[in-house]
């Protein structure tokens, strides 16, 4: 009973822990964009204009998530 955490402690806990745990998925997954930005940068240009993105913008993925 005293060892129980009071209701209004549980919310910022609660809210704490999924934050958390969106930051680590995020975390995650940003290696795979690095990866897949990496790989579609060794593609030339025609072969990027093929499939419709511009280098320029796998250049701008890089170096946001790095």
């Amino acid at each position: 009973m005293f060892d129980e955490f009071p209701t209004n402690e549980q919310e910022p806990m609660a809210s704490s822990l999924l934050l958390f745990d969106r930051a680590m998925r995020i975390r995650a997954i940003k290696d795979d964009v690095v990866r897949a930005a990496q790989q579609l940068d060794s593609l030339n240009d025609k072969q990027l204009a093929e499939i419709g993105i511009n280098r320029s913008d796998i250049e701008d993925t890089i170096r946001r998530y790095i």
